[in-house]
């Protein structure tokens, strides 16, 4: 979720008995977007295709298994994280973020939607997700599942969680529970001698009638 190809940045928790770690590659010479003084950082990442104002998509549009970030001009695919050995990690393709194994399904009724993306890798990029820190409470997140049926998302909440304190268990809830919208980055202030972001980003949502 973090950015570049040097080493790794770590952060665990159990889900259903299993300790998950979700892996970052860091290293590399951009910087994340911030939340608060702790955390600033230089200017945020640019999205590629990013419009001033962008309209609210509708399913046509998007094209199926999509996400789409109006506030930020932002729109990419959804694909799937990979997973093996407890580490979940994001595509490596800019274009697109990943879907947790353990995630409910995107056309499901209830559960929780877990998507992860890189903030930037090396010299790939910008990425998906470069800007998520900059999402507020009360903005819109729309995506369409593979039928191409879309759901939109009210934000609830945007926060850092440091690396140190583990990944936040809110952001994997699974199939179980309300319907719900985890995106998950890295994020605060980039520690060069460790290459790797000092913090994690979750954006939580909850679905919301269409229209």
């Amino acid at each position: 979720m973090s950015t570049s190809s040097s080493s790794w940045g770590l952060a665990t928790v159990v889900v259903g008995g299993v300790a998950l770690i979700v892996v970052g590659a860091t290293g590399g010479g951009s910087s994340a977007s911030s939340l608060n003084d702790a955390s600033r950082l230089s200017a945020p990442l640019p999205v590629a295709g990013a419009a001033a104002v962008a309209p609210v998509p509708t399913a046509q549009s998007m094209g199926p298994s999509t996400i789409a970030v109006p506030s930020l001009g932002m729109t990419a695919g959804i694909g799937r994280a990979t997973m093996q050995d407890g580490e979940l990690t994001p595509p490596l393709d800019p274009g697109v973020v990943g879907s947790w194994s353990g995630s409910a399904p995107l056309d499901a009724a209830a559960g929780e939607v877990t998507l992860t993306g890189h903030v930037n890798y090396g010299n790939l990029g910008p990425f998906a997700f470069g800007r998520l820190a900059e999402l507020a409470p009360g903005e819109l997140v729309y995506t369409t599942d593979a039928q191409d049926k879309q759901t939109a998302w009210r934000i609830d909440s945007v926060k850092a969680r440091p690396k140190s304190a583990g990944v936040d268990p809110a952001a994997f809830n699974g199939t179980s529970g309300a319907r719900q919208l985890a995106l998950v980055t890295c994020g605060g202030r980039f520690d060069a001698a460790s290459h790797s972001y000092e913090a994690n980003v979750y954006v939580l949502a909850h679905s919301v009638p269409a229209g």
